[in-house]
């Protein structure tokens, strides 16, 4: 699938902050966040980041799915 190269960022952004160790996760927090200040900023009024997340969530539901395929060992 086709994504806008910034949604996709937030996407890899957000997987990366679930999957990695807690030493890593305030870095990937901060970078999560900073991609989703200019997508907050640019709605009409403007939202909080959160609710850019919650607007994503079936499609970062299945960019993971997509993610855990490309995963799985070829049979």
């Amino acid at each position: 699938m086709s994504r806008n190269p910034h949604i996709e960022a937030i996407h890899e952004a957000r997987y990366h902050l679930q999957t990695s160790a807690e030493k890593d996760k305030p870095a990937a927090r901060e970078k999560l966040y900073a991609l989703l200040a200019p997508a907050a900023a640019k709605a009409s009024p403007p939202v909080r980041p959160d609710d850019v997340l919650d607007a994503l969530h079936d499609d970062y539901r299945e960019f993971c799915r997509t993610k855990r395929k490309q995963e799985w060992p070829k049979l």
